[in-house]
């Protein structure tokens, strides 16, 4: 019995023991309580977990991080997000690549890219026209022949062309060394240059120029039996050709918006300039079967018909050119036979031709003045501005009457002229001063020559009735 007692005391202790620890190892695995304004304190064997986020409520597991979303650019309104001090600023946008889109020319149209010199009737008549609109041929054009891609090589005014050299550079839209009447007139008017009708961008807010260097008034059937041609590719347009594009200008933009009444007034405010037309017909016909005096009858009913639907669609001021003496241009002097050509060696055939013309021309344009007495016509006589010009050669500082300043090096008349090689082309050579020249290139006359005829229209009584009388009983324009 003692034995047992022995035995089961240690066997007891043992039971208890065994009993006891579990719970005893159970509290001391319970951490204290925790103070809920304190942060709990990190074991330092776990990771640290990133901290805590409103939107994720604390009882939900964190979800893992998903990829970034592409950024969207903002709109170009928009202000944009701030950029990241530690990467580098984007390039700046290059314009090249990204250009502007161009501006309306209508809305903002450019100003005229050609210089405007000084002259002696700098605004003289300024406020008298809003508008000018001009009609002819080489001698008036500014630039239609040349953007129509017409003209030949030697008149085609590339930038290593001489033409325009005096005061528009190289390049020129003008077949002369520099300005043409047309350019001294609307400088006399207080306007801009006029820019021609087939330029792309233009502003048309003062008028347009119609004219085209090697303009005709001859039929189609006439044309054909012509071989020669100076300035044209293939056949030059008509007379009428110009006209169309008028009544389409008067519709687009000179009336536009404008009732009956309202274009009548506009139109008393614009001056319609008919250079000469012809010059190019008669040295194509010289030497063929097609008589010089048809040729002139030809031209002058072309030219009343243009002045006619002008007066019908509403013009009032009308200025029309005769011929200067063509057959004392270097073209058609040599193009004459020696027994054909008076003392002063100018062509007597072409002259006599270039008479009849005239005469024609001025008797038909008494007739309407006579049946639209409300319109001024008035008629500028280059023939007899010519010959002033010519007989006062000194006055205007004039050694060369009938040499030619952009010429063939190889002489043809002693006129520094040769039809085979024509001035801007391979083999011609540019005179020093233009200004004392009358020719510039043996067809078309020289910026000085311009100023000069000008002058006759406007203060030597070259017009008829006087240019002055175009200023009378008009108002500025609104």
């Amino acid at each position: 019995m003692r034995t047992f007692k022995c035995i089961s005391l240690p066997l007891m202790l043992i039971f208890i023991s065994l009993i006891l620890y579990p719970a005893f190892a159970h509290r001391k695995e319970k951490p204290p309580p925790q103070d809920p304004t304190q942060s709990p304190p990190e074991d330092p064997k776990q990771k640290i977990s990133p901290p805590y986020d409103p939107n994720c409520p604390p009882d939900k597991k964190r979800k893992p991080k998903s990829p970034p979303k592409p950024k969207i650019p903002p709109p170009q309104d928009a202000t944009p997000p701030p950029q990241d001090p530690g990467q580098s600023p984007p390039p700046p946008e290059d314009p090249k690549q990204n250009p502007p889109p161009p501006e309306d020319p209508k809305q903002n149209p450019p100003p005229p890219q050609e210089p405007q010199k000084p002259t002696p009737f700098h605004n003289r008549f300024k406020g008298r026209f809003s508008h000018v609109c001009a009609f002819g041929d080489s001698y008036t054009d500014t630039g239609n022949a040349k953007f129509m891609g017409s003209l030949t090589v030697s008149f085609s005014g590339s930038l290593s062309s001489p033409y325009g050299s005096t005061t528009f550079g190289k390049g020129s839209n003008r077949l002369s060394d520099g300005r043409l009447v047309i350019d001294f007139i609307t400088d006399s008017l207080g306007l801009p240059v006029l820019p021609p009708y087939q330029q792309t961008i233009a502003n048309f807010t003062s008028g347009v120029n119609f004219a085209i260097a090697g303009a005709t008034t001859l039929a189609n059937d006439l044309l054909s039996k012509l071989a020669r041609a100076f300035l044209w590719k293939g056949t030059p347009l008509g007379i009428m050709t110009e006209l169309d594009w008028y009544k389409k200008y008067q519709i687009e933009h000179l009336c536009k918006d404008l009732d009956q009444k309202g274009c009548a007034e506009k139109m008393k405010t614009v001056l319609f300039w008919v250079g000469e037309i012809g010059i190019n017909d008669f040295s194509r016909a010289v030497g063929s079967k097609i008589p010089l005096k048809s040729i002139a009858k030809s031209s002058v009913m072309y030219t009343i018909e243009l002045v006619r639907t002008l007066i019908r669609n509403g013009a009032k001021n009308i200025v029309v050119q005769g011929l200067p003496p063509l057959g004392c241009l270097p073209l058609d002097i040599s193009i004459t036979p020696l027994s054909l050509r008076d003392r002063s060696g100018c062509s007597t055939i072409v002259n006599a031709a270039v008479i009849i013309h005239n005469q024609i021309l001025q008797a038909k344009l008494e007739l309407y003045r006579k049946l639209f007495p409300d319109v001024t016509i008035i008629y500028a006589d280059s023939w007899k501005a010519y010959f002033a010009i010519v007989n006062d050669a000194k006055k205007y500082k004039i050694q060369e009457v009938n040499k030619t300043c952009c010429g063939s090096t190889v002489k043809q008349d002693d006129m520094n002229f040769n039809i085979q090689s024509l001035c801007g082309s391979s083999g011609t050579s540019i005179c020093s001063d233009p200004s004392q020249y009358i020719s510039w290139d043996g067809i078309h006359p020289t910026e000085s020559m311009n100023l000069h005829m000008t002058d006759q229209y406007i203060n030597q009584g070259c017009c008829h009735p006087p240019f002055e009388e175009l200023m009378k009983n008009k108002s500025a324009p609104k």
